[in-house]
């Protein structure tokens, strides 16, 4: 793989992102997870069990 290629990261909302440094994020049962918006990471913050499971809809942010 090329370093001109970054491997895409999948958030925990299905998008995927090239820099996920950019995007915010959360620590996940020791993982790091990544959210397309700061609305999904506050949904998440609510209730991470109901988000990942598409319990939540998803925030308009």
């Amino acid at each position: 793989m090329s370093d001109n290629n970054p491997p895409k990261v999948i958030t925990v909302c299905g998008g995927k992102i090239n820099d996920p440094e950019a995007y915010p994020s959360a620590i996940y049962q020791r993982e790091r997870v990544y959210f397309c918006t700061e609305g999904c990471l506050r949904a998440f913050e609510q209730d991470p069990d109901r988000f990942l499971a598409g319990e939540i809809e998803h925030p308009e942010d």
